[in-house]
């Protein structure tokens, strides 16, 4: 691999220990993905910091950087740690919450400017921009939405990446794909629900290669956003090609596409019978909410007589004033990366198709799907 003089300087340990650690793991993975060079990268995206994923060896590895006086040279931020609030009055155990907020100190240590799954709303990068993101929603986001480039990195590595400054050249940071393997064309959804319920259904066909996806044009951003958090559970690629959204999409190839449609008439086998939860957690921010979404949601709820309403947010959050009695919003936290079993939740209702695959499979409980609008009026009094 060809290394600039600097590189090679950072490599041999001329600016610190840390660097050094850094480069030689990001040289060894670029060499073994046969990239040719480096490259420096200017928002680094850490992944796969909460506790239940990472257990005691994460934590004892970010305290050990950040020991060694590991620092981010680039602006950095991370994925949302635990939810470290009560569930009906039970929390988790003290230990577990204690070596939760170690990390989350040892990254802001570091320099991590904020704990969030949409990294966007902290720092928007701009067209063109090289970063080093490894959450998956994110990563797909800033290559189809925003323009910029970055490798669908693991969360090791956008960590080492936020000390260096540097990733491994892959396709991402070459832009655009010349030509796709698929054409997928999706109904109008009516709602954001719908549109990652399609997305799930997207990523899962066109799983072996990049697609273009006809559908989204003209739709509001918590639209896309939803589609394509849940396209990127079943599709390893770093980008979807979204007609009239991603920048530049009218110059790729459909030549050898191959043709895919997806109708409405598939989404209702993913909308469960939600009397099957009885004792619901309701669930709104999977991937965290924006701003203006936060406010449009408080302002539907006078307040919760039905069950518990969780709304998931980046930390830090502006604070406004929607707080209003029995919803939780929760800042910087994650349910979906969080053992909901040990706190005593039976099932969640969640109007995010990406939770409702992930739920079960890492916070140990059933999960349905409905529309956030029938989520605020279950939770109401007047619901």
């Amino acid at each position: 691999m060809y290394l600039t003089r600097v590189e090679e300087r950072m490599l041999l340990g001329d600016y610190g220990e840390a660097v050094a650690k850094a480069m030689k793991v990001i040289v060894k993975v670029g060499e073994a993905l046969g990239a040719e060079r480096l490259i420096e990268v200017t928002h680094a995206h850490v992944s796969g910091i909460s506790y239940f994923n990472i257990g005691d060896p994460g934590l004892e590895f970010i305290e050990d950087l950040a020991r060694l006086g590991a620092r981010f040279s680039i602006f950095t931020t991370a994925n949302p740690y635990a939810v470290l609030v009560d569930y009906s009055g039970r929390s988790l155990a003290s230990e577990i919450v204690g070596k939760q907020l170690r990390i989350a100190s040892a990254l802001r240590t570091m320099g991590s400017r904020a704990f969030t799954c949409t990294p966007y709303y902290v720092r928007t990068p701009k067209p063109g921009e090289h970063l080093a993101w490894a959450e998956s929603s994110a990563v797909l986001y800033a290559n189809s939405v925003i323009g910029a480039m970055t490798n669908r990195e693991p969360g090791v590595l956008s960590l080492l990446a936020g000390i260096a400054g540097r990733t491994y050249l892959g396709d991402a940071h070459r832009g655009l794909p010349e030509e796709v393997e698929y054409i997928i064309e999706i109904e109008k959804p009516s709602d954001p629900s719908e549109a990652g319920v399609y997305g799930l259904i997207a990523g899962r066909v066109a799983s072996a290669g990049i697609a273009l996806v006809r559908g989204l044009t003209s739709m509001a951003e918590p639209y896309v956003k939803e589609f394509l958090a849940a396209y990127a559970i079943y599709s390893p690629t770093h980008i979807a090609i979204l007609e009239g959204v991603t920048p530049g999409y009218s110059r790729v190839s459909l030549a050898r596409a191959e043709r895919i449609q997806i109708g409405r008439s598939e989404l209702e086998e993913f909308y469960g019978n939600l009397d099957s939860c009885e004792s619901p957690l309701y669930l709104i921010g999977c991937p965290h909410l924006s701003l203006e979404e936060l406010e449009q949601v408080i302002s539907a709820v006078d307040s919760v007589g039905r069950g518990e309403l969780w709304v998931t947010v980046g930390d830090p959050m502006p604070q406004t004033g929607w707080l209003k009695r029995g919803v939780k919003v929760i800042s910087g936290g994650c349910a979906v990366t969080t053992k909901l079993d040990i706190l005593g939740v039976d099932c969640v209702v969640t109007d995010s198709a990406k939770a409702l695959i992930y739920i079960p499979r890492l916070a140990g409980v059933k999960a349905y799907l409905t529309r956030r609008s029938e989520i605020l009026r279950r939770v109401t009094k007047r619901g």
